[in-house]
């Protein structure tokens, strides 16, 4: 059933992404509404992929990096669709979909690990910690497509150059404001995120912090975007200097999320 689901969701997300592509490189706006409808479709799917896969394995999809990875994309394009009520975001899914698409054929595959889950993963707070970090990634993923689109746009503003694209895209304004807002509600989630780990790690190992170095690097993340918040909200931190912050914090949230665990030795599952 979890092989269907996932062909049926790479066929829906792979319609989506080619009339977004060719709505922006052709500006043909008729394709708007097959590209979101596919859109739709596509994300229903999935979340339902993830839904039967959670009931067939008695866990949530988070035990390893392509699980996760799969869920990753699959809320960030939730997040995508209330955005895109309101601004036209189609550049953003021409580089979002494909992902989503890579996230799925991932999880087709690579085999299922049913060996022993750790107890990080196996406790009941799985469905609390880990859909809170992924969460807050797929928020400062949104955050991350603003800034690159900013600074896309400010750089052709300040060089007067013209492109048929540049139209295409939210304005800078409306780039900064969708920025700031998705980072601050990631920001959010990513506090709350850690302190379920820090509750979490208590009940199953007796202490609040092992120092471990996906720990590490999960508080310097949120030290950084702390700062950028704080930055934000002083007005003092706006512009290029604020997106140029945002892409460096999503650099770490990445690096964090996925490559602690492929350099050094953790206890997270991934």
């Amino acid at each position: 059933m979890s092989h269907i689901l996932d062909s049926l969701a790479i066929i829906f997300y792979g319609l989506s992404a080619l009339y977004f592509g060719v709505r922006f490189f052709s500006k043909k706006d008729k394709t708007k509404t097959l590209a979101f409808l596919f859109l739709l479709l596509g994300f229903v799917t999935h979340t339902i992929d993830l839904l039967v896969f959670s009931f067939e394995h008695h866990r949530f999809p988070g035990s390893n990096l392509v699980e996760a990875f799969s869920a990753l994309t699959c809320l960030t394009v939730l997040l995508f669709l209330g955005i895109s009520r309101k601004e036209d975001m189609g550049a953003a899914a021409i580089v979002l979909l494909p992902l989503t698409i890579l996230s799925i054929v991932l999880k087709l595959v690579v085999p299922v690990q049913e060996e022993k889950i750790e107890p990080i993963v196996a406790a009941g707070w799985i469905y609390v910690h880990i859909p809170l970090m992924i969460l807050s990634v797929a928020a400062l993923t949104i955050s991350f497509f603003m800034a690159i689109m900013y600074l896309i746009q400010e750089r052709q503003l300040k060089a007067k150059t013209t492109s048929t694209y540049l139209e295409r895209l939210p304005s800078l304004q409306s780039c900064e404001e969708l920025s700031y807002r998705s980072l601050s509600f990631g920001f959010f989630l990513l506090t709350f995120g850690i302190l379920t780990g820090i509750i979490w790690s208590r009940y199953l190992r007796g202490v609040y912090w092992n120092w471990d170095y996906k720990e590490i690097w999960s508080l310097i993340t949120w030290a950084l975007y702390a700062v950028l918040l704080h930055g934000r909200i002083l007005s003092a931190w706006r512009g290029r200097k604020a997106a140029y912050l945002a892409i460096l914090g999503f650099v770490l949230i990445l690096f964090t999320f996925a490559g602690v665990s492929l350099i050094f030795k953790v206890y997270h599952s991934f």
